[in-house]
């Protein structure tokens, strides 16, 4: 999906549409999670930035004024997000929690670094297009439906022509052919 489909995806949800929402939603939602985790370093804290975020949109929904793209916009406020919860001290700090603390610091650091910010967004989207480019033919057609097309399953069996359960098989394929690739990338995450 180019800007131009994305901005116009945003007016659309400027005026209410909760499909055009939903269809925003399954575009970044997933890239914006691994985003979050790798500042955050927790499962929960990243979902809870990312569900915020989404949040935060439909609540601003009316006063939206996003000149650049929408992709850029949604990574700001997760950025944002992160550094609010990386700023938080931690109530009760043991010789447990020291290291926790210093890697605190360092995604801190890191957010605070644009270009570092930038090279990680950068690297992880050429990592995310070669692995969607490995996918075979057919997987990779319900992948791109699916996951970045934001259709459910029967869409894209319907307009691919092929029954449910065969996407389901082919986003089996894929989601397990994503984490073999991105595993490198995801490990230095977790």
């Amino acid at each position: 999906m180019n800007i131009s489909e994305t901005n116009d995806l945003l007016y659309k949800v400027s005026k209410g549409d909760r499909k055009a929402f939903e269809t925003l939603y399954h575009l970044y939602a997933n890239n914006l999670y691994v985003i979050a985790k790798s500042y955050c370093k927790d499962n929960y804290v990243a979902e809870e930035i990312v569900q915020g975020v989404f949040v935060n949109l439909w609540d601003k929904r009316k006063k939206l004024n996003i000149e650049r793209n929408v992709g850029g916009y949604l990574y700001q406020m997760v950025k944002n997000r992160c550094m609010d919860v990386l700023r938080k001290p931690l109530k009760v700090i043991s010789i447990e929690d020291e290291d926790k603390l210093k890697e605190q610091y360092i995604s801190i650091k890191a957010l605070q670094d644009e270009r570092a910010s930038e090279l990680l967004e950068e690297e992880l989207k050429k990592r995310i297009s070669d692995a969607v480019a490995l996918l075979p033919k057919t997987c990779k057609k319900v992948f791109v439906k699916t996951k970045l097309e934001g259709r459910n399953y029967k869409q894209t069996a319907e307009e691919l022509n092929i029954s449910v359960k065969t996407v389901e098989s082919h986003m089996t394929k894929a989601l397990k052919h994503m984490r073999l690739h991105l595993r490198e990338f995801l490990s230095c995450l977790l």
